[in-house]
């Protein structure tokens, strides 16, 4: 049976478990039942089963684009692209949120990421800063967005007399879908970014 497997028909197979079931009910031996094998024999291809989620991760994570002279356009590509990998994927989040990816995509798109604010004139620390800042709004979203899209309880804030802006704000809750929020926290972003590499002298 070990000639009949290959590392990429176990990966396509985690992946398909995980999207219908979560990660929690991914097992080897699960695994290997499904693709007609013992659970064993999984392990002459992967170490563990943490070494096959990495790669289940490394499987779907995207590839970063071509750079431009643009580095907000740049920057909103590879957000768009990891985004969409995440929403493709919900279930993966927890790993992606757990511990670092450390495969050849992951690498190429952080040195994308860098790149892009590099061009749009940081370096040293405060391209750190904004890396991290902006790699924080990203991550944090795609957690509220997939809290939201499966919560089935009500998330709108309680408004009461107790409570005026809270109550002012209630009829601009649901005035944004999940892609026009997530422009508009990236614009906020890149308006941020743009003032870091280029301070106002008040001198």
């Amino acid at each position: 049976m070990r000639g009949e497997l290959s590392r990429r028909a176990i990966v396509e197979a985690a992946l398909a478990m995980i999207d219908r079931d979560g990660l929690e009910a991914l097992s080897m031996r699960k695994l290997g039942r499904a693709l007609g094998v013992e659970g064993m024999a999984l392990y002459h291809h992967f170490a563990n089963k943490n070494a096959l989620i990495d790669a289940v991760v490394a499987a779907v994570a995207p590839e970063p684009p071509a750079p431009t002279d643009d580095w907000q356009a740049d920057l909103a590509a590879l957000s768009y692209r990891y985004r969409d990998a995440v929403n493709a994927h919900p279930n993966l989040l927890p790993v992606l949120l757990s511990r670092p990816s450390h495969h050849e995509k992951a690498a190429a798109t952080l040195e994308a990421q860098y790149s892009a604010l590099q061009r749009a004139g940081l370096s040293g620390s405060a391209l750190l800063d904004a890396h991290r800042t902006w790699g924080s709004f990203v991550i944090g979203y795609l957690v509220v967005e997939q809290q939201g899209r499966a919560a089935s309880a009500e998330w709108r804030p309680v408004a009461g007399s107790d409570t005026p802006v809270t109550a002012s704000l209630d009829a601009f809750q649901a005035a944004r879908d999940w892609d026009e929020q997530f422009a508009i926290g990236l614009h906020m972003q890149f308006d941020a970014i743009e003032a870091l590499a280029n301070p106002v002298d008040l001198g």
